[in-house]
C-alpha cells in the first residue's frame, strides 16, 4: 500500500510542478526528493519516466530554439521586418548594379 501511496504522490507532484524555487534559485526548479532507500520497483520505475519525459521536455525546448519554421510562427513580426529589410537591400544592391553597368556603356 505504501508503493501505491508513494507512486500517487509523486505523479501529483510531477503534474503540478513540484520542486518550488526556494530562496536563493536561479530558476524554476523541477528536483524531487530523493526516492528512500527502501523504494519499491513501481516507485523507480515512476521516477524514472518522470525524469524522461522532464528530459523530453527539454530537449524539446532545446529544439525548438534552433527550429526556424518555430521562430518565425513565434515571432512573425521581427521576421516580416527582417524579410522586408532583405528584399529592400537586395533591390537596392539590383538597382545600384544596373545603374552603374549603364553608366559604364556609355
Amino acid at each position: 500500500m505504501s508503493q501505491d501511496s508513494a507512486t500517487g504522490t509523486g505523479a501529483t507532484n510531477a503534474a503540478a510542478g513540484a520542486g518550488a524555487a526556494g530562496p536563493g534559485a536561479s530558476g524554476p526548479s523541477t528536483s524531487r526528493p530523493p526516492l528512500p532507500p527502501d523504494a519499491g520497483v513501481h516507485s523507480l520505475q515512476l521516477d524514472i519516466d518522470q525524469t524522461r519525459d522532464e528530459l523530453a521536455a527539454t530537449l524539446d525546448d532545446i529544439f525548438a530554439t534552433f527550429n526556424p519554421a518555430i521562430q518565425i510562427r513565434s515571432h512573425p513580426v521581427l521576421f516580416t521586418a527582417l524579410f522586408l529589410g532583405a528584399v529592400a537591400a537586395a533591390t537596392g544592391a539590383f538597382l545600384s548594379l544596373r545603374r552603374g553597368r549603364a553608366r559604364g556603356q556609355r
